[in-house]
């Protein structure tokens, strides 16, 4: 197999040649640009340079070319023995390939370096095809003009990045293949890669906490550790100690400002912490630093300190007893311990260096030891007299408390031979705690002995003390008057309490008998307190009365107190009303009982009720006064009748009287129907006067058949449990949640229901905390009449509506708004009818008494 070769000669000289199938097929060799560089300066630099020329150009990425020209041109005979077959492909690739090798600029890690090119040639004669350009290492082929193909006589360009990933010198190689060289060629690629220059000042702990330290005393040292993290070292500009409390703090350590801290290294800084004051001490550990090499960027760590001031540590010495009493005692004999405990009520152990006893007097003791803080010792004291008669002494404790010394008062008495001693055992005091006036306390026990050398015999036993009539001794005691007591035997003294005063009740008990040494007298205490006392509420302050009034009008009293209510005498001052007391949960005739929590009531009648021709033509008044042990004792009630009173209400008025239809033939059922018509009429057109709107309202009132107002009676439950709301669901006029629950009754038309719902609404917002709950009830028969009004007047209380008037019907409801109140239990507390400005403050005040006694 042939190639014609065109080749040209120095001097333009052309030769056709034919290289044979042995020199294409000769080995294969990785081509060296870098290599080729080298030999093409050595060999054929005398008579070539890398310019492009004719020749040249030929043998760009072209060794078969090269060798071709060796073979047939004379001039290049000699250079045939100074190169190789290997030598040819490097300097063919050097020729083709350039540069021979790149070196890039110090590029920081993680950057990129700009792009530098490599130029690949193709052979005048022959085009490059299948071309590949892959870099390694730190190195990324980017950019450039190359495809996969060079025509011949043209070139292209590779670009290379340079990205490194660590810092040092870094090496790689871009490879090319394509199938003018039998193998790829590498051109060699290095660059140094430099570190980004950072100050970073790390520190192990980011808050120190001292806990609690005793003033002016030091903490130990904790120790913080500063470490340089960046990459450029660092100086230190300062290191201090600020905040509320920096005295408190001081700070030591290896860091020091004008020690440079170099990249990797570390050094402590240490604090202490000794409180000026009690309570929370705070203060920061500040450290700056700045990095020179990197523009003097600063670092800077701040360290949260905190501790807790609290007073030296001391013990606190405190005893049980400040003297110690050993009665009586034969001589010769040693009396049974008497124990003194020792407490350490401070925050330090508690020492002792004597513990001592003078007089007849010695002790044992579990204190030599110390007690620590919260802990006890104790400190026995036995009485031996040596002679008859009183003895006195004095057990000392000296130790290492701010109140030593500390002393305890001893004291017995000697006796001779044949004599009884009388001593109280166990207990020589007692508590009977609080007790009702005149109720029993119980009694309390106390042990007499006799520890004497022959037997005794009892007196009396006497109380004495401003409140000695409090106390008696129980016929259950065995320690009586006249009865013997023999050496070593004892008796039981019961003591019973009853106070008859308030406050602490005082006094002694003491046992008195001939020829015996006796103790000192019991001491008895006690408080008395106040029996419980009855409070009187009554559901109203007045009743107005009209000729409709038949049946009376009812009056609750209820004992809202503690204790039992005496109602002792009921009187009317004027003879045109009378009492009743009889009937449905009467009082009866006084004197009469009111439980606590429990009610009942009263009958006012008047006199002019449902006889109008024999009426007088003016008002009567008078007084219902009651009386009985609540406080104050006299209450009373203010009457009213008024020939021409129509209202329905136990207090209060302005209100609208709602009418009531009774026959075919009444008048009001024409009226109702007259103006039913002119509603209708009006609906129709596109306005509605003020007269058709007031005709509806008085349409609907009339429409509106009342109960007799006793379906709600006083102390009765509801007898309406719920009401529609808005959407239909129930309303429940009583949840069992409120503590009262106020129920008001109204409708669009009701001129007064504009004022109670601004009332209503601050009462709801005054009391609402305190378990109030305000239901109020429309009793329109169009929904959108009460929206109108309620669009005028906002609602701040819970709604229900009732267009059909049912529960109202149930209720009693004569007057609009009328109005019931409710207790925790959904009982009738108080009913009221109408509304006007001066009930406002009644009403209240009815709804605070509920609430406070609910």
């Amino acid at each position: 197999m042939t190639l014609p070769l065109r080749t040209a000669l120095p001097g333009a000289i052309v030769a056709t040649v034919a290289l044979t199938a042995a020199v294409l097929a000769g080995p294969a060799f990785a081509a060296d640009p870098v290599a080729g560089q080298s030999r093409f300066s050595q060999v054929c630099a005398a008579c070539h340079t890398v310019a492009s020329t004719a020749v040249v150009d030929r043998g760009r990425n072209s060794p078969a070319m090269i060798q071709n020209a060796i073979n047939t041109i004379p001039q290049m005979s000699g250079v045939g023995g100074a190169v190789s077959a290997a030598d040819i492909a490097n300097i063919a690739a050097y020729l083709g390939n350039s540069p021979s090798s790149i070196s890039f600029a110090q590029t920081a890690v993680g950057q990129s370096s700009a792009v530098s090119t490599i130029t690949i040639s193709a052979s005048r004669i022959a085009a490059l095809g299948s071309l590949s350009a892959v870099a390694s290492g730190d190195f990324a082929v980017q950019g450039g003009s190359c495809g996969t193909t060079v025509p011949a006589g043209t070139s292209c360009t590779v670009g290379v990045v340079f990205h490194p990933t660590a810092a040092g010198a870094r090496n790689g190689a871009l490879t090319i293949s394509h199938n003018g060289i039998s193998t790829p060629i590498p051109i060699a690629l290095a660059g140094t890669a430099n570190v980004t220059l950072t100050a970073v000042l790390s520190a192990d702990a980011a808050a120190l906490d001292f806990g609690n330290q005793p003033l002016a005393s030091a903490s130990a040292a904790r120790t913080v550790t500063l470490s340089n993290t960046g990459t450029a070292s660092l100086d230190f500009s300062s290191i201090g100690v600020t905040g509320a409390n920096a005295a408190d703090f001081t700070r030591g350590g290896s860091c020091a400002v004008g020690t440079p801290l170099a990249v990797g290294a570390n050094c402590t800084v240490t604090a202490t912490f000794a409180p000026a004051a009690t309570g929370a001490r705070t203060a920061t550990l500040a450290v700056a630093a700045i990095a020179p090499t990197a523009g003097n960027a600063t670092a800077n760590v701040n360290i949260a300190m905190s501790g807790t001031g609290q007073a030296q540590p001391t013990p606190v010495s405190s005893l049980s007893t400040a003297q110690l009493g050993f009665g009586a005692l034969t001589v010769g004999r040693t009396s049974a311990a008497q124990t003194v405990t020792v407490s350490n009520t401070g925050n330090a152990a508690l020492t002792f260096s004597t513990i001592a006893a003078t007089g007849p007097f010695t002790t044992t003791d579990t204190c030599s030891g110390g007690v620590p803080a919260g802990g006890t010792c104790a400190v026995a004291v036995r009485f031996a007299p040596a002679g008859a008669g009183a003895a006195t002494g004095s057990l000392t404790l000296t130790s290492n408390a701010a109140a030593s010394p500390q002393a305890v008062a001893l004291s017995g008495t000697g006796v001779l031979t044949n004599t009884p001693i009388l001593v109280w055992t166990a207990a020589t005091s007692a508590d009977f705690g609080t007790v009702t006036m005149g109720a029993d306390g119980g009694l309390k026990h106390f042990t007499l002995s006799n520890t004497g050398d022959v037997a005794a015999t009892l007196g009396s036993f006497a109380l004495a003390g401003e409140a000695a009539a409090d106390y008696r001794v129980d016929t259950s005691s065995t320690c009586t008057a006249g009865a013997s007591l023999a050496v070593g035997a004892d008796c039981d003294l019961a003591i019973g309490f009853s106070p008859r005063g308030v406050g602490a009740r005082a006094a002694t008990a003491a046992v008195v008998a001939d020829n015996a040494s006796l103790p000192a007298p019991l001491t008895l205490t006690g408080v008395g307190l106040a029996p419980p006392q009855p409070a009187l509420q009554l559901s109203v302050t007045s009743l107005d009365f009209g000729p409709a009034d038949t049946n009376g009008r009812p009056l609750t009293l209820t004992n809202s107190g503690a204790g039992v209510l005496h109602v002792s005498a009921l009187s009317v001052d004027s003879a045109r009303f009378s009492i009743d007391t009889t009937g449905t949960n009467a009082c009866g005739a006084a004197p009469f009982t009111v439980q606590p929590g429990a009610n009942c009531q009263v009958t006012l009648r008047w006199l002019g009720a449902a006889a109008a021709a024999s009426a007088p033509t003016g008002t009567d008044t008078g007084t219902l006064t009651l009386q009985g042990d609540m406080t104050p004792a006299t209450a009373t009630v203010a009457l009213r009748g008024a020939p021409g009173s129509t209202e329905a209400s136990n207090s209060g008025g302005g209100g609208c009287t709602i009418g009531a239809g009774t026959g075919a033939a009444d008048p009001l059922l024409l009226v109702m129907a007259g103006l039913s018509a002119l509603i209708l009429w009006r609906r129709r057109s596109a306005r509605a006067t003020p007269l058709a709107l007031a005709a509806a309202g008085l349409a609907t009132a009339l429409s509106f058949t009342p109960m007799e107002a006793s379906a709600a009676d006083i102390g009765q439950p509801l007898p309406v449990a719920n009401v529609p709301s808005a959407d239909g669901a129930p309303v429940p006029l009583h949840d069992g949640k409120a503590k009262v629950t106020y129920v008001d009754f109204w409708a669009s038309w009701c001129g007064p229901c504009r004022q109670s719902f601004p009332w209503m609404n601050r009462m709801q917002a005054k009391y609402g905390a305190q378990g109030l709950r305000i239901v109020a009830v429309n009793l329109d028969a169009s929904r959108a009449d009460a929206q109108a009004f309620l669009k005028e007047v906002p609602a701040n209380v819970s709604l229900g509506f009732d267009p059909k008037g049912d529960s109202a019907r149930r209720v009693g409801v004569r007057t609009m708004p009328s109005s019931v109140l409710l207790g925790p239990d959904g009982r009738v507390l108080m009913q009221h009818s109408g509304f006007r400005a001066e009930d406002e403050a009644e009403l209240e005040a009815r709804i605070a008494a509920a609430l406070k006694t609910s």
